[in-house]
């Protein structure tokens, strides 16, 4: 029974000492490096579809790089993954209504890509971005050879 207080007491007086060891904490801000946020702007294009499509498919293309790994020799493309979407999207709107105007089915196709590039874009997925750019591409090409 002694050895079962003595055990307490010690117990008792070496948390005191590890308590009171603590203190309070207060961070030093002046060391913290102040953070920038850059907006980025995107203008809606103007144009013909026959010269926004083209455009498009370029666009989609070079997103992929932008949202996987790249291999420590090649460089790394200019701007974010969310700067080329913001693209995508500015360019997509300038020419949808022209291009469900005309081929709807090529229309629905297209938003389909691009919606499967935003997809690719919140899930990390370049071979997404790929696969979209593809066909993008495709349906573009067959839109623009009716004019």
């Amino acid at each position: 029974m002694l050895a079962r207080r003595s055990l307490a007491v010690c117990a008792l007086v070496a948390s005191t000492g590890l308590v009171s060891a603590c203190g309070a904490t207060t961070y030093d801000d002046s060391r913290i490096a102040p953070s920038t946020t850059v907006a980025v702007v995107v203008t809606i294009p103007q144009g013909p579809a026959t010269e926004l499509l083209p455009r498009l498919a370029d666009e989609m293309a070079i997103l992929s790089p932008r949202i996987g790994p790249r291999p420590d020799n090649v460089a790394k493309p200019e701007g974010t993954k969310i700067d080329q979407l913001m693209v995508i999207e500015a360019i997509w709107t300038a020419a949808v209504n022209e291009v469900e105007a005309n081929d709807p089915e090529a229309a629905e196709t297209l938003a389909r890509m691009v919606a499967q590039a935003r997809t690719a874009v919140e899930r990390n997925r370049p071979a997404d971005a790929d696969k979209a750019a593809k066909f993008a591409r495709i349906v573009i090409d067959e839109y623009l050879a009716d004019f």
